[in-house]
């Protein structure tokens, strides 16, 4: 599992082989449908996500085996019987996966993935399908809100250092690069998905030359077309200090393509820095800048009409400082060809297997249809569309549409269909979506279920009151 570069044996929590052992013991190998999605909240800053780690979960299911080792280890709990160790020496996921394709946008209490198997297949794969969809959905979604207001100018991921793990910086440039992003410092992110790599210097580099002139010259004639920081010392000084020496160095035929602000005030420094570089005929220089920012800062620092020319975000877009989790869950929705639902106060459920439509108006996404699986003829009333789209499809199982990249090359082809996807999606969101604050009630974009699944909502509600 080379993509996700971390081994996940016996990543279950036991419950899982708990329950396991016994609809083993029981002969509970029926086939069982489980949704996963994501709960809608009142306080959650995001009317939209992002659907990507998809990538991650067919790698995990495809390689999901039980060494020796691992059933010694579960043969040393006492809590699992010979014959069950002897079924799981043997185990592999044999259900089908159906999914939304990474990139695509998505809203609350939509299915973006079902999983159809044996119920004791279905349910081992649990904690796996949290983790691996969630932070790629949670990153993703954050790199998309920073390109909703970055009005086309370049972002650069800059993240690594403060995620939590090296995976988790992973996959966010990852994520980040699907959203809009141009790129990341992130060197092994870029060999791992072809994303194109960005960076120059930190402010050691600057501090152990006495002269900061001098850093700038030496580090420029050794990069043509570089970036110089120049806010290690006075940010000002610094910003006239390149601006001699990219005149100097031109007369030589080396260019210097812009300079970086990475602290203080980015509004004033950038604005003061800008008229200095037009005032010395450096118009074609760049600024970038960087520090502490996020979606709301960056929307902040544009609309002031400022002519900054792009971004390096780190630690707010790694870790998605504003909505650290995700309040997804992964159920069981039918076993037997049976609607199951959960009736748990604020945890409901939408019974039974199911697919969902995108309705258009023109360009633009006006509602969601969620509708009992193989019912598709069916529309809702009362929404005005001109065309729509059946979303999830067939990942994994026999016949199914998604090709894991088998090396680097296909990997990278594959996140910049996924980046199409995004792109196409993103057009098509009403701009009313696009906002960063929370949504009210009556700025939820429209999910609607079925008649017949609210009726077996309904049946349920009456049966367990």
């Amino acid at each position: 599992m080379d993509i996700y570069d971390v081994k996940m044996n016996l990543f279950f929590d036991l419950y899982e082989l708990t329950m396991m052992q016994s609809y083993f013991f029981e002969g509970e190998n029926k086939i069982a449908v489980f949704d996963f999605f994501v709960r809608y909240r009142r306080w959650v800053p995001r009317r939209y996500f992002v659907f990507a780690g998809l990538e991650f979960l067919i790698d995990f299911v495809q390689n999901l085996r039980f060494s020796d080792e691992e059933i010694e280890y579960l043969k040393s709990l006492g809590l699992f019987k010979k014959e069950f160790l002897d079924y799981l020496r043997d185990f592999r996921f044999e259900g089908e996966i159906w999914a939304l394709e990474e990139g695509r946008i998505f809203f609350p209490y939509e299915p973006v993935i079902e999983v159809v198997a044996p119920l004791p297949q279905a349910q081992i794969i649990e904690t796996a399908i949290i983790n691996l969809v969630q932070f790629s959905v949670l990153s993703a979604t954050k790199a998309a809100r920073i390109f909703s207001v970055a009005r086309g100018k370049m972002l650069i991921d800059f993240g690594a250092r403060r995620a939590h793990s090296p995976q988790s910086a992973e996959i966010s440039a990852r994520s980040a690069y699907i959203c809009g992003f141009m790129g990341t410092s992130l060197l092994s992110a870029g060999k791992k998905y072809g994303i194109p790599v960005y960076g120059t210097m930190a402010h050691s580099y600057i501090m152990i030359y006495d002269d900061e002139k001098e850093a700038f010259e030496k580090f420029a004639k050794l990069y043509n077309g570089t970036v110089l920081l120049v806010d290690t010392y006075d940010t000002k000084k610094g910003i006239k200090n390149a601006i001699e020496v990219i005149i100097k160095l031109r007369e030589k035929g080396i260019k210097v393509r812009g300079i970086r602000i990475d602290s203080g005030d980015l509004e004033e420094l950038s604005a003061w820095a800008r008229e200095e570089l037009d005032k010395a005929g450096l118009d074609d220089v760049f600024i970038f800048l960087s520090g502490g920012l996020n979606e709301y800062k960056i929307k902040e620092l544009l609309d002031k009409n400022i002519k900054i020319d792009g971004f390096g975000v780190g630690t707010d877009l790694t870790v998605s400082s504003d909505l650290p989790y995700l309040d997804c869950a992964y159920k069981l929705v039918e076993y037997e060809g049976k609607p199951r639902m959960k009736l748990s106060a604020g945890k409901k459920t939408f019974p039974g297997r199911k697919n969902f439509k995108r309705l258009y108006k023109g360009d633009k996404m006006v509602a969601d249809y969620v509708y009992p699986f193989g019912k598709d003829e069916s529309f809702p009333e009362n929404v005005e569309f001109d065309s729509s789209e059946v979303m999830l499809k067939k990942v994994f199982g026999r016949n199914s549409s998604f090709d894991m990249p088998k090396d680097e090359r296909e990997r990278n082809q594959y996140i910049i269909g996924c980046r199409d996807r995004f792109m196409r999606d993103f057009a098509s969101l009403p701009d009313y979506l696009k906002s960063l604050d929370p949504p009210a009630e009556t700025d939820n974009y429209p999910v609607i279920f079925s008649q017949e699944i609210n009726e077996i909502v309904h049946y349920f509600e009456e049966k367990y009151s």
